[in-house]
């Protein structure tokens, strides 16, 4: 048993308002953190990059073992779900808690020991070929006339402005901060979402989670207004210093064509521009299949939502075309679950440019019945039933 009073004694307590993030996932780090009071939630990116909450933590509860131990760059986004007082041991001050604490140490060393028989686990059972290596609607949008014909240089023909706009209730999950961009290296004001606040109404098929009265997908990226780097919230910080100057040469190109301004409400044409911005910014680099399918995807979502068919068909076929990328001819470091939502996902995705043969192949290989997840199985099982009666339906 932790003694937390004691540990509290031994000073570097830190304090967390309610959503406020204590570090992002790749985040370097050098400290770990045990949970003095209150509850933080600990968030992995799902396929379409949101953050996915997979573990809450409360008093007494440790996190960030490996960075201090291992130097190794955060797994996850811890995020505080109420305010949250811990203590923060770094290398100066962790001999003295392990000294009071000597419990803590062996609480640490099973914690690491569970993660690698884990891991072992997930790699023992990972599938063969694949390399380790990552009007008003219920989300409060309200609907105006028609849209109409939009060019610009970051968006692809057929993209038009439509009268979509977030409602009111958005801002209940809202609040404002500010970060530092990593590129130019100035500060800038941002929404943040209050996670705690989310209700989770369901997820669709294609992984798409759905939530009462919001959508997150309208503020999951930021814009850098001075040099127009964008990326989503959750990976902002995450930029190589080999690519700094191309952006900021990028930016300027820009800034003469394109203007970045946030409305409140907000607007769903910014909200295209604002994942188009992305695209552009990875385009500094060597382009990652899996950040840009992320990309797509949610494009793809956003076309839906403002009930644009050919836009939607589009950015489905540009979706799929990264996932298949990122799935056959990349090195991925991936659990036998996380393979399993990849391959659904690009049944779905199959589905929707009507490659039902393809999709069925997809199916299949998502149903792992040693080490995988049961109710993705089910789910991989019911697609494949419901394909199955289509085909025998379309065979004369």
């Amino acid at each position: 048993m932790v003694d937390i009073a004691a540990l509290a004694r031994l000073g570097g307590v830190r304090k967390y308002g309610i959503d406020e993030t204590l570090f992002h996932f790749g985040d370097p780090g050098h400290e770990m953190f045990i949970i003095l009071k209150g509850h933080v939630g600990v968030y992995i990116n799902s396929l379409d990059g949101s953050p996915l909450q997979v573990a809450a933590l409360k008093d007494g509860d440790f996190f960030g073992e490996m960075s201090l131990l291992e130097n190794m760059p955060r797994s996850a986004t811890i995020s505080a779900l109420e305010d949250t007082v811990c203590l923060v041991i770094d290398e100066s001050n962790f001999e003295q808690v392990i000294a009071q604490q000597p419990g803590l140490a062996f609480r640490i060393m099973k914690g690491m020991s569970n993660r690698l028989r884990q891991q072992n686990e997930e790699l023992s059972f990972h599938k063969h070929g694949s390399q380790p290596q990552e009007e008003e609607s219920s989300t409060g949008v309200s609907r105006a006339s028609a849209p109409l014909p939009l060019n610009s240089d970051i968006y692809p023909p057929g993209h038009k402005a439509y009268p979509l706009i977030a409602e009111a209730t958005h801002d209940t999950y809202l609040f404002d901060s500010e970060t530092t961009c990593p590129v130019c290296e100035k500060k800038f004001p941002v929404k943040m979402v209050r996670s705690s606040k989310l209700r989770l109404d369901k997820i669709e098929p294609d992984m798409r989670q759905h939530f009462h009265d919001f959508e997150p997908l309208w503020y999951a990226v930021w814009i850098c207004p001075h040099c127009y780097y964008a990326n989503f919230n959750f990976e902002f910080k995450q930029v190589s210093d080999a690519l700094v100057k191309k952006i900021m040469e990028q930016g300027q190109e820009l800034k003469s064509k394109i203007k970045i301004n946030f409305s409140s409400p907000r607007k769903i044409d910014e909200v295209f521009t604002s994942y188009y911005m992305i695209l552009h910014t990875l385009q500094a680099g060597k382009v990652d299949p899996t950040k840009s399918a992320k990309i797509w995807l949610r494009l793809s979502w956003l076309y839906s939502d403002v009930e644009d068919e050919e836009m939607y068909n589009y950015t489905s076929e540009k979706a799929l075309e990264a996932y298949s990328e990122s799935y056959f001819n990349t090195r991925r470091n991936t659990s036998v679950e996380q393979d399993q939502r990849l391959t659904i996902l690009l049944g779905e995705l199959c589905l929707r440019v009507d490659q039902k043969e393809e999709a069925l192949k997809h199916f299949r290989n998502s149903i792992v019945r040693k080490g995988g997840n049961n109710n993705l199985n089910r789910q991989a099982e019911d697609r494949i039933h419901d394909l199955r009666e289509a085909l025998n339906e379309e065979t004369p």
